[in-house]
């Protein structure tokens, strides 16, 4: 198990996409609240970014301000609708791979370790330099929702089930 202690400052980014469709193959939903409170306690958190599409209806507008209530710093963007013009259909679109690996390099001066909550393979050669940087990093996600590449570049992986008192609603 891994030694909070010795990570120093934490930086954690939250993929919200990858991290619900990792809760929903558990079938859970995430506790944000107490999700905040396992990094702060007793740790050396600098900030909590959480990435996700503006969905423009009530509850979705309701539960961004809940975030940002409990400290969460908000990077948002519309949701895009594709239409594929050969067959009619809907592809909703909002990804965030370039803010959080561009938000992680900038960003690498005020953190020791980085938080990722994304299984998503794009991540590895971001992972790959903040290595070489001396930086460790530290992935959330389910089993079948990680590239395994990540896990191999990581200095830590870890299975959100295995977090479920922490991270998950009951």
């Amino acid at each position: 198990m891994l030694d909070w202690n010795k990570l120093g400052r934490l930086l954690v980014l939250i993929d919200a996409a990858n991290i619900e469709k990792s809760a929903q193959s558990l079938k859970k939903k995430v506790h944000y609240g107490h999700l905040k409170r396992f990094f702060q306690e007793g740790k050396i958190l600098q900030e909590m970014r959480f990435y996700t599409a503006v969905f423009d209806n009530r509850g979705h507008n309701d539960f961004l301000m809940s975030l940002k209530r409990k400290g969460y710093k908000l990077i948002t963007k519309p949701l895009k609708v594709i239409t594929d013009k050969l067959d009619g259909s809907i592809r909703r679109k909002a990804n965030f791979d370039v803010e959080i690996a561009f938000d992680a390099r900038d960003m690498a001066h005020i953190y020791d370790t980085l938080i990722l909550f994304s299984g998503d393979s794009d991540f590895n050669y971001l992972i790959q330099r903040l290595r070489e940087m001396g930086k460790k990093v530290v992935v959330f996600s389910t089993r079948y929702h990680v590239a395994k590449e990540l896990i191999y570049s990581c200095t830590h992986y870890y299975d959100i089930n295995k977090f479920k008192q922490e991270l998950l609603r009951q």
